[in-house]
């Protein structure tokens, strides 16, 4: 986080020693009352102490938005007179850098003189960072991975935290639908599957559903995190409005979202 500094409006005075020297020898000299109003807002503006709050949006209505930073500290933010670059707006799970008036800072709501979008959700999104869905036959089954022949080749995937939709179970020779983000390519940081189906469960319940089970490491009503099995995408973050009022620290549940867990914060819509 950037350190508090004191806003002088020494811009102001030089263009107003630029805009003097261009003027006709005959323009009128500012009048007195002129002079006063120009010192007192400059005084006001010298009077302006810049602090900045750096986290990630967890709820937005309206011009107000809730911030959380890397410590857990929560602040809410008034952004209607608020210059917002970086993106065409603000939405939850992006990543921002609020600049405000220290001295106007409250408890309550603070108002936000600038808010930059360093990380957008929905941008994101719109880039084609959604889970891939590949068809074939599951040719291995290892120890949290699995091998699937497809026309276009055979690719290992990472099944740590995978939802697994069948009746017979993962085997080698079962036809299968593979949900999964990441490179295919990539021996190494193997693609992740987030759903699997086999050809015999197609027509399931679990089937219409997309899910992520996990421990809760962070909660509130609307919002959890999920610390997974997998130690290298292990922690999922989901808003749904009041669907999480029950659930503690420590619990195991089972999310039903919708979209991709690509993104920042996923949308849930019930939980198991």
């Amino acid at each position: 986080m950037k350190k508090t500094y004191l806003a002088i409006a020494v811009m102001a005075l030089a263009l107003g020693i630029t805009a003097c020297s261009s003027q006709p020898e005959e323009t009128t000299a500012p009048s007195e009352e002129t002079t006063q109003a120009s010192s007192e807002e400059t005084a006001e503006e010298e009077d302006v102490e810049v602090d900045y709050f750096d986290g990630d949006v967890n709820v937005v209505e309206e011009f107000l938005v809730t911030v959380t930073d890397s410590e857990g500290t929560e602040r809410k933010f008034d952004i209607s007179e608020a210059e917002v670059t970086g993106a065409e707006a603000v939405g939850v799970g992006d990543e921002v850098e609020v600049t405000y008036d220290i001295t106007k800072l409250s408890d309550d709501t603070t108002p936000a003189l600038e808010i930059e979008v360093l990380f957008s959700a929905a941008e994101e999104a719109e880039e084609g960072l959604a889970d891939e869905v590949i068809n074939g036959t599951i040719a291995e089954v290892g120890d949290g991975t699995l091998t699937l022949e497809t026309e276009d080749g055979s690719y290992t995937f990472n099944t740590l935290i995978g939802q697994q939709v069948t009746e017979g179970g993962l085997n080698a020779g079962a036809e299968a639908e593979v949900t999964y983000y990441g490179d295919l390519e990539d021996t190494e940081d193997l693609p992740v599957i987030t759903r699997i189906v086999t050809a015999d469960a197609m027509d399931t319940e679990d089937a219409s559903i997309y899910t992520l089970t996990g421990t809760v490491s962070e909660c509130d009503a609307d919002h959890v995190v999920l610390d997974t099995a997998d130690p290298a995408n292990t922690f999922f973050a989901f808003e749904g409005p009041g669907l999480f009022g029950d659930v503690q620290i420590g619990d195991t549940i089972t999310v039903i979202y919708e979209g991709s867990l690509t993104g920042r914060t996923v949308a849930a819509v019930g939980i198991r």
